[in-house]
Parts: structure tokens; sequence; C-alpha cells
């Protein structure tokens, strides 16, 4: 008789909209990420205006279990919550997706978190059936600039002085979006996915 086959394991992060309450520990990983950080009312008028704005969010995540589940229900009545790892701002143009800021914190870097936020945010965008996913990135950021081409971003132009210190930005474009492309995306996603839980289980 063969033996069962395990089941799988639940995904340990959610991914979700950012909300108003969750713009202090976004500013704390902000702040950690970038010499010239967005002020915390920019993340406000997004969050509350940004009509043509998605801004999500990263947190840990695991299902209630009967072990702790007097603990969990005692955290959520003393108004704890689970942390703010990551998050990912981007703006809806004519066929187009802009990635405004993504940032993972630096205690939780180095686990393909960044590639799922990014992932996930691509995903969030073919919803609105964008063909084209932009951003910028600076020319020395070699860790960055490696994730987007590995996800299949091209450079198409360089932004002379674009930040606020006067390094350059380069400017790079994922797409056309069609369906073979939406298919290799979503099998990197998977693939993202399974490795970051065999990480964190």
């Amino acid at each position: 008789m063969n033996a069962p086959t395990p089941a799988p394991q639940p995904f340990p992060f959610l991914f979700r909209p950012m909300r108003e309450e969750d713009i202090a520990e976004v500013m704390e990983i902000e702040r950690y990420s970038f010499p010239h950080p967005w002020p915390e009312s920019a993340y406000r008028n997004e969050v509350r205006y940004g009509i043509n704005s998605l801004f999500y969010i990263l947190q840990p995540y695991s299902e209630p279990s009967p072990a702790n589940w007097w603990d969990r229900l005692w955290k959520r009545r003393r108004g704890e919550r689970c942390p703010v790892i990551g998050y990912v701002g981007m703006r809806l143009l004519p066929a187009e997706a802009h990635i405004t800021t993504i940032a993972v914190h630096p205690e939780w870097r180095g686990r393909g978190l960044g590639k799922y936020i990014l992932l996930m945010a691509i995903r969030q965008a073919m919803q609105h059936r964008v063909r084209f996913v932009t951003l910028e990135v600076r020319a020395s950021n070699r860790v960055a600039q490696r994730l987007y081409t590995d996800l299949g971003f091209r450079v198409t132009g360089i932004q002379r002085g674009y930040y606020r210190d006067g390094e350059d930005a380069w400017t790079m474009r994922l797409g056309p979006l069609d369906g073979a492309e939406i298919e290799r995306l979503e099998e990197i996603r998977r693939a993202t996915e399974e490795r970051i839980v065999k990480r964190e289980t």
C-alpha cells in the first residue's frame, strides 16, 4: 500500500493591499532602504486618494492551529499584529503599470521575498490588462538590476541625474505581456513560492 502524499505546506506570507495602519511600519522599511525616503504623507495620499495607484504589503502569515489558537486569540485582543516586512507600489498608466517603489526589511532580505513581491505586483497589474511593466533603478544597484533582468525586464534608457543625489537611473521594461509571457511569469512565481516555503518550514 502506497504511503499517502504529504499535504502541501501553506504559504507562510500574506500579500495584501496596503492600509493606512500599515504606513508607520512601511516608513521604517523606507528609511532603512533609501537615502531619500518618501514622506509619510505621500503614502497616505496614495492609499487614500490614489485612484490609479496600487500599493501592497507583505507580512508573515500562518494558519491557526489548536496548539496556538489561544495565543493567537490573546494577541488579537491586545491589538498585536504580524509585522510588515515588505511592500510595493505602482501606478497604472495607459497600457502600462509603473513600479514606483519596492523594498524588503533588511532582516528579511536574501529569502526571495523581494522577487515574490514583484511577481505578485506584476500579477495584480495584469488584472488591469496592462501590456508593459516599467520601473527605474539606480545605476549602481546591481542586486536589483539582476533581479529585474532575471524576470525579463530590459533596459530601455538612462535618465541622467534622476535621483536627488545626482545618480543616474536605468529605465527598464517588461513585456509585452501576452499569453506565453504571462505563463512564463506564473511558472517563475510558483517556483519562487516553493523555494520560500521550503526555506521557511
